[in-house]
């Protein structure tokens, strides 16, 4: 008898213990783990990258010379008359920029320079049986503002500003006379993009371009053998338009 009141005393101490144990267990307060935060894509910081595509342009080619105009032009035409030239071709280059992140909002500033072949060569619309007209545009350039969206590591883009172009444009015949001309051209660029980043600081993108350069004069005497001869006065009206794919590196960080 004495041996079972030990045991029931026993086991209502351990029963006890037990309890409070299992209390304090309970009154522990329970904490969650935090939420994972996804990082975000950050586009400030320089880039430097490569780009090609395709251009076309359309160049209006002007007699100017009073009062009926040149030796490339008929005289019941005369002062005024103009054929249009419409170049095509490849463009290739690179391009250099930074880009400033506020918010969703991204600000930048790129130079561009292209190199291209983007010519042609048409029989004159008044001398078809002995004349030709050639233009071709060998480089390129812009300096443009940017101003784009950022939705994490996708970004699309406007832009404007500065536009120069090597025009060059040939009158030329089957008798070796020829009237040559090339220059730098002045003008604007606007255009769109978009970019998408990937593996780090590597960007991907395409992009379009319209240009329009101030109209410009140019005066000269013609060739043929080598000898001048006659005076001309043309003027140049030149428009281009390009599609190009880029890929570029940005340094610093890639989040944020």
């Amino acid at each position: 008898m004495q041996a079972f009141r030990l045991g029931f005393a026993a086991a209502m101490v351990l029963g006890g213990i037990s309890t409070a144990s299992a209390a304090d267990l309970a009154a522990r307060p329970y904490t969650k783990a935090p939420p994972m935060v996804a990082a975000v894509y950050d586009w400030t910081g320089f880039y430097i990258g490569l780009n090609a595509g395709y251009g076309w342009g359309r160049n209006g080619h002007q007699d100017i010379l009073p009062p009926a105009g040149g030796f490339w032009t008929p005289f019941a035409l005369g002062f005024g008359s103009t054929q249009t030239v419409n170049p095509e071709g490849g463009v290739y280059g690179g391009q250099l920029g930074y880009n400033w992140q506020s918010a969703n909002w991204v600000f930048g500033l790129e130079g561009q320079f292209d190199g291209a072949s983007i010519r042609r060569t048409d029989i004159s619309i008044f001398f078809p049986a002995s004349d030709r007209l050639s233009s071709r545009i060998n480089s390129f350039a812009t300096v443009t503002g940017r101003v784009g969206y950022a939705f994490n590591n996708w970004l699309p883009y406007i832009k404007g500003g500065y536009a120069g172009a090597d025009l060059k444009t040939s009158n030329f015949d089957i008798f070796g006379t020829h009237l040559d001309h090339g220059a730098w051209r002045n003008g604007y660029v606007v255009g769109a993009g978009v970019e998408y980043a990937f593996a780090g600081n590597w960007i991907v993108g395409a992009e379009y371009n319209y240009m329009e350069f101030n109209k410009q004069s140019f005066a000269g005497p013609n060739l043929t053998t080598g000898a001048p001869f006659g005076a001309e006065n043309f003027s140049d009206s030149l428009r281009l338009q390009t599609v190009t794919a880029r890929i570029s590196y940005k340094f610093g960080p890639s989040a944020r």
